[in-house]
């Protein structure tokens, strides 16, 4: 099983009036924000097992990619703190 994880950083911003140095925009926050790949090959059945129970706790779906060499399935998980 593969585990892939990005980061991302979302920055918010609110609209003002033109300040001294020329800014419109204020940030207001900025979020980091965790996206999660998990990746199992078709054939192998303990992996496909595992990611099954995490889909059903998880409550996301498994998806399938049958264009690949080998076949696989995944999960995304996307989270606003560690993953």
């Amino acid at each position: 099983m593969k585990w892939i994880k990005r980061n991302r950083y979302i920055e918010q911003y609110e609209y003002n009036s033109c300040n001294q140095h020329g800014s419109r925009y204020k940030k207001l926050i900025s979020k980091k924000v965790s996206a999660a790949k998990l990746i199992a090959e078709v054939n192998n059945a303990g992996d496909l097992q595992v990611l099954a129970l995490l889909s059903h706790h998880l409550d996301t779906p498994i998806r399938y990619d049958f264009s690949t060499s080998p076949q696989t399935a995944y999960i995304e998980v996307v989270s606003n703190e560690q993953v």
